[in-house]
C-alpha cells in the first residue's frame, strides 16, 4: 500500500506542473490589440508609429509592420512617410509596452 502511495503522488506533482507550465505559457502571449483609427507613419517596415488622437493627449504606438503581407508594407514604407500625405489606418496584432507587432491593417485612405 505504501508503494501505491508513493506512485500516486508522483502523478499529482507531475499533473500540478503540467498545469503550472500550461498558465504561465498562456500568460506570455500578449493579446491581440487593434489601435486605430490613426495616423501612421513609416521610416522602414519595422519602424512605424501610429499616432491616435490630436496633441498633447494623443496616444502613440511604434508599430513593427514586418509580419503584414508585402502589399501592405510596400505601402507603408513608400507612402506612408513622413514627407508625403499621412495615411489613416487601424492596426492589429499583439501588443507589448506600447509596441505593436502588426498582423492585420485596414487603411482609410
Amino acid at each position: 500500500m505504501h508503494g501505491l502511495m508513493r506512485g500516486g503522488g508522483c502523478g499529482a506533482v507531475l499533473g500540478i506542473a503540467l498545469l503550472w507550465g500550461s498558465a504561465a505559457m498562456a500568460q506570455t502571449q500578449p493579446a491581440p490589440t487593434s489601435a486605430g483609427p490613426g495616423r501612421i507613419v513609416c521610416q522602414a517596415a519595422n519602424k512605424c508609429q501610429i499616432d491616435i488622437g490630436t496633441p498633447p493627449t494623443n496616444l502613440r504606438y511604434k508599430v513593427d509592420a514586418t509580419g503584414l503581407a508585402d502589399a501592405d508594407k510596400d505601402r507603408l514604407v513608400k507612402q506612408c512617410t513622413a514627407k508625403g500625405t499621412p495615411c489613416v489606418a487601424t492596426v492589429t496584432g499583439p501588443e507589448s509596452k506600447l509596441v505593436i507587432k502588426a498582423t492585420t491593417i485596414k487603411f482609410y485612405n
